[in-house]
């Protein structure tokens, strides 16, 4: 932004000395300064816009190729948590994750809520059911059938959601797994990152700059995006609600 400030009162000055100039010279060589002068107005004024219009370019640019990869880490922890459901942990191998979908099956089951004698506290006051003992509430799942994984990933291909849905991006979003201590619990987690630098590869360095050191509400901090974590148990996203507007709340 400086160097182009100082392009700007630079340019000025050529133009004021050049306006100041072009009466004092001799007619015949007047239209070489007029022509000089359309060419550096010329110039400055492609260089205004450019200053002006880059920035908005780069921010939608951005903001679709933001929303692209976003779906797919969406696309990722969905399959990464039906994992988890069925096998009791998450994976770090997407192709494993890729064959788990396509074959595993999902129970359905449904929850009810029932009563049985408490025959514990029945023995301990020397009750039973025919003389007013006591009943304990207990919730009854019952298992209604199964339904195939892959017919929640319906034209997901699975295997391929650590590449970048942008031609020609360099990289891979980054997957890894872990376990963090709870007490005696060890918890499975994981983490997805795709990085800005891949996302915005071919994106003016300096505009790419600002992008990396960003810090905002409305914007994703940090130099990527990501989705769980290594270091805790979550599962959710660094990204604000206008770049995942489908994501389930």
């Amino acid at each position: 932004m400086i160097q182009f400030i100082l392009s700007i009162v630079i340019g000025l000055i050529v133009l004021i000395g050049l306006v100041l100039l072009i009466n004092k010279i001799p007619k015949k060589s007047q239209i070489f300064v007029k022509l000089l002068l359309l060419v550096v107005i010329a110039f400055f004024s492609y260089k205004l816009y450019e200053s002006i219009a880059a920035p908005v370019k780069f921010n939608n640019t951005k903001d679709e190729r933001y929303k692209k990869v976003i779906a797919n880490l969406i696309q990722l922890r969905e399959a990464q948590n039906a994992h988890k459901l069925i096998v009791g942990r998450y994976t770090n191998d997407i192709n494993a994750l890729a064959k788990f979908v396509d074959t595993a099956q999902l129970a359905i089951t449904e929850r009810r809520d029932s009563s049985v004698v408490d025959r514990e506290k029945n023995r301990r006051f020397g009750l039973n059911a025919e003389t007013g003992g006591y009943y304990k509430e207990i919730t009854i799942t019952d298992t209604l059938g199964f339904e195939s994984v892959k017919s929640k990933f319906e034209n997901v291909d699975v295997a391929k959601l650590l590449d970048y849905p942008i031609e020609g991006a360099p990289g891979k979003i980054k997957l890894e797994t872990g376990f963090v201590q709870d007490g005696d619990l060890s918890i499975s987690v994981f983490e997805a990152v795709a990085s800005k630098k891949d996302i915005l590869w071919d994106q003016p360095e300096k505009l790419l700059e600002q992008e990396l050191k960003v810090k905002a509400v409305e914007a994703i901090d940090g130099e990527a995006i990501i989705v769980g974590s290594l270091y805790e148990v979550s599962t959710s996203g660094n990204w604000p609600r206008q770049y995942a507007i489908n994501e389930d709340k």
